[in-house]
C-alpha cells in the first residue's frame, strides 16, 4: 500500500446487479489515482482495518448499527458516501424512510441518488446542511449508453431466427413462503412499523408467492407458441429451482424451447433482445426502454408495493395467458412503440435523472476531487475488535473467499433447505476476490 496513495471501499451488496457498476466505478477511480477495494456487505467492519480506506461508499445508511458506525468513522477521519442499489422509491413514506427519516443521525459525506424527489426528502430531513446530495440517476444504468455498452455487446442468444424474447420475473419475495416465518419477519422488520404499505408483511409474501405461480401460466402459453427464442431471466433473489422443476415437468420437446439465464449480466440481455416482458414494476422495464426496447408488462395483483401505475401506463399490459402471445406479437409489429415515447422519456428524466450514462463518472470526480485534500485518517483509533477484522478479512481474501465465509454453508442449504437454504443465497450473491478480478479483466477488455 504506498502511504500517499487514496483508498475507497465499495460495499458490494449483489455481485449479480451490483458487481459491475462497482466495477466501473473503480476502473474510473483507477484512472484518476485512487485505490478502489470491493468488499461484500458483511465486511463493512473489517475493511476498515484492511485496507484503511480513505472514503467507504455504501449502499444504504438506514440501520442503527450503520449509523453509528458512519459516526466512529467520522470520528477516524473516514469519509463515508452512500449509492443505492434501489432508489425509485414511488411511495412517499418508503422515499421519507429511506432518506433518512428515521435514521437522520448518520453521519453521511457524499449521497448519491437517482432522482430529485428523493433529494428533496433528504433535504427535509437536514441533511443537505452537512451532506452533499447528488441526483445522478442508477449508475448501474450507465451500461446502456455508448462507450460503456460494449462491454455487453456480444451476449449470444440461442437463435433459431424467430423473435429474441426476454421475459424477467420478479417474485424475490416469495421463496420466504416456505421458509420458517421467522425468516420473512426479520426481513422486513424494518419497515413494518414505518412503511404503511409493508405492515402486514405476511401478506406481501402471500402475494408475490400467488403471483410467482400465475406466472407460469404465461411462461406456458409463450413456449407452447414455439414463435419465439425465449430466454427466461429470474429474478436475482428468486429460487431458481422453482424454475428448473417447471421447465423439467414440461415435455421433452418443449423444453428447447426456453433457456434460463440465471447469471449473465442483465445488460446484456436487454441489450441483445428484440422484446422484454416484464412482472408489474420491474426496474427491468425501465433499462428496456433506455435500451430503446419494446415492453410487455404483466399483471397481477396491483399492489403499491409491486405495482406502480404511472409504469403500467407506459407499456402495454397483459393479464391473461391466453393474451400474451397475441400481445408479444403485436408490439414486435411496432417495436418503436410511438404512442408510450414522450411518456417513457418524461418518466425517466423524473425518477432516473434521464439516465444519461454519465453517473459513475460523476461520482468518482467529486469523490476524487475531494478526497485530494483528505488527510490521512487518524488510525490509533483502531481498536482490538477492528484489528481482529482485518486480520480476518485478509486472510479470507488470500483464500478466494469473502468475509461471511463458513465451509458448511451450502452444503446445509442443499441438505436441509428452509433457512440454511437462505444463508447459502446470501454467501452465494456475495463478491470474492476472484469474481471483482474477472469483473476488472472484462471491463479492461472491452474498454481499454
Amino acid at each position: 500500500m504506498k502511504p500517499q496513495s487514496k483508498r475507497v471501499v465499495m460495499l458490494v451488496d449483489d455481485k449479480n446487479r451490483d458487481l459491475m457498476v462497482a466495477t466501473l466505478l473503480a476502473w474510473h477511480f483507477k484512472r484518476r489515482g485512487v485505490e478502489c477495494f470491493l468488499e461484500p456487505l458483511e465486511a463493512w467492519r473489517g475493511a476498515v482495518a484492511a485496507h484503511r480506506p480513505h472514503l467507504m461508499i455504501f449502499n444504504h445508511m438506514v440501520s442503527s448499527h450503520l449509523v453509528e458506525h458512519s459516526l466512529r468513522l467520522a470520528q477516524m477521519g473516514v469519509l463515508t458516501a452512500v449509492m443505492v442499489n434501489e432508489g425509485l422509491c414511488y411511495d412517499d413514506e418508503e422515499r421519507n424512510f429511506n432518506a433518512g427519516k428515521h435514521h437522520s443521525g448518520a453521519h453521511i459525506d457524499f449521497y448519491f441518488c437517482w432522482n430529485e424527489p428523493f433529494k428533496q426528502a433528504m433535504q427535509k430531513y437536514g441533511f443537505g446542511e452537512r451532506t452533499h446530495i447528488e441526483v445522478v440517476g442508477p449508475a448501474r444504468y450507465d451500461y446502456y449508453r455508448k462507450p460503456w455498452s460494449r462491454v455487453f455487446d456480444d451476449y449470444r442468444w440461442p437463435a433459431s431466427g424467430r423473435p429474441k424474447l426476454l421475459v424477467c420475473s420478479n417474485f424475490g419475495i416469495a421463496k420466504f413462503f416456505d421458509a420458517p416465518k421467522s425468516e420473512a419477519k426479520r426481513l422486513f422488520a424494518p419497515w413494518t412499523d414505518r412503511i404503511p404499505i409493508y405492515r402486514d408483511w405476511w401478506s406481501l409474501v402471500e402475494i408475490n408467492h400467488r403471483a410467482q405461480r400465475r406466472f407460469l401460466g404465461f411462461l406456458d402459453a409463450i413456449v407452447r407458441a414455439r414463435r419465439f427464442d425465449l430466454v427466461l431471466r429470474p429474478h436475482p433473489r428468486e429460487d431458481l429451482d422453482f424454475y428448473r422443476q417447471w421447465l423439467a415437468g414440461l415435455p421433452k420437446d418443449l423444453r428447447k424451447e426456453v433457456q434460463i439465464d440465471a447469471t449473465s449480466n442483465i445488460t446484456s440481455l436487454i441489450l441483445a433482445c428484440d422484446l422484454q416482458v416484464g412482472c408489474e414494476n420491474c426496474n427491468t422495464t425501465l433499462e428496456s426502454w433506455i435500451a430503446g426496447k419494446p415492453t410487455v408488462e404483466l399483471i397481477f395483483e396491483r399492489h403499491p408495493v409491486y405495482y406502480s401505475p404511472a409504469v403500467a401506463a407506459l407499456s402495454p399490459n397483459c393479464e391473461r395467458p391466453e393474451d400474451i402471445v397475441a400481445a408479444i406479437e403485436r408490439e414486435l409489429a411496432d417495436p418503436r412503440q410511438a404512442r408510450f415515447q414522450a411518456g417513457r422519456a418524461a418518466h425517466l428524466d423524473k425518477w432516473c435523472a434521464g439516465a444519461r450514462g454519465d453517473a459513475t463518472a460523476r461520482i468518482t470526480d467529486l469523490v476524487a476531487s475531494r478526497l485530494a485534500r483528505q488527510p490521512e485518517p487518524d488510525w490509533s483509533r483502531l481498536d482490538l475488535a477492528d484489528r481482529r477484522r482485518g486480520l480476518k478479512l485478509k486472510a479470507l481474501r488470500k483464500l478466494g473467499k469473502a468475509y461471511h465465509y463458513k465451509p458448511l454453508v451450502a452444503m446445509r442449504g442443499r441438505v436441509l433447505g428452509g433457512r440454511h437454504k437462505l444463508r447459502a443465497y446470501v454467501y452465494d450473491k456475495a463478491v470474492t476476490p476472484a469474481t471483482a478480478k474477472r469483473a476488472m479483466r472484462l471491463l479492461e477488455s472491452k474498454l481499454g
